[in-house]
């Protein structure tokens, strides 16, 4: 999806992520508004399994455009900008990706879901099939003491995702209804199996750039967690602005009875 605003969705973060950089969108498609959205009672013994079938019944809705939200649709996320800095052991380059776009996000099944009111937070934990990032890159370092060096089309592939989230909220008064703003989203998960491939490594160096692309294969485990950190501070930024354009539209009095 494209974060649709007035102007660019622009979030920085001090340690892995330098920045993720959201580009503008005109939605033409109207896919969703609060009448489809299941509603549930605070009150009732059962809203905790009523929040997590409404969630992921939205989620599957917002895989498509929203114009009532400004959302262009989670197939794909597309983000500007994103730079990964290196990591501390294996991985001693700087990832900067431009014109990127996730695939995947939408098909995440959920396992949990709850909002908790009296400490203003949300916990959601679920499993994602698979996670595509295709990007524009540029790198010039080392991994695993190996020079790395190019630009041009990469492709990182995740699978087989076991994913968490918390989140924290503060409500608002708008004309006589409670909106929430959410912040300090942290999204953590671990992959059964990460895939990497960079084109054009070493000026088109076909030979060098397989070998590299192998070795990142080889020891993917080890590439992959010098650099998590990095990448689950960028999903958290990506989850929070879904999370936050939802609910600026849509009012604790829309979904909750």
């Amino acid at each position: 999806s494209v974060y649709s605003c007035s102007l660019f969705w622009r979030a920085t973060v001090q340690s892995c992520v330098s920045s993720v950089v959201f580009p503008v969108k005109k939605i033409d498609e109207f896919a969703f508004s609060a009448s489809t959205f299941q509603k549930c009672n605070r009150k009732e013994p059962d809203f905790d399994e009523c929040v997590l079938t409404a969630a992921q019944g939205g989620l599957a809705q917002l895989t498509h455009p929203v114009k009532e939200i400004s959302f262009s649709g989670l197939e794909p996320v597309e983000i500007l900008e994103l730079k990964i800095e290196a990591g501390h052991q294996t991985v001693a380059v700087d990832q900067n990706f431009k014109n990127c776009k996730l695939y995947g996000l939408s098909k995440t099944r959920l396992s949990k879901f709850r909002f908790d009111f009296d400490r203003n937070g949300v916990d959601v934990a679920g499993f994602i099939p698979e996670i595509k990032k295709v990007c524009e890159y540029e790198l010039d370092g080392k991994v695993l003491l190996l020079p790395i060096k190019g630009e041009g089309t990469s492709t990182v592939i995740l699978r087989d995702i076991n994913s968490t989230l918390t989140t924290s909220f503060e409500e608002t008064k708008k004309d006589g209804e409670t909106y929430m703003k959410f912040k300090n989203t942290k999204f953590a998960f671990d992959p059964g199996f990460v895939s990497f491939n960079f084109e054009n490594l070493f000026n088109g160096d076909k030979e060098l750039g397989d070998n590299i692309n192998k070795v990142l294969n080889d020891n993917w485990q080890d590439v992959f967690q010098d650099v998590k950190s990095g990448y689950e501070q960028a999903l958290s930024l990506v989850a929070e602005g879904i999370i936050n354009q939802f609910f600026t539209k849509l009012s604790a009095e829309d979904v909750f009875d």
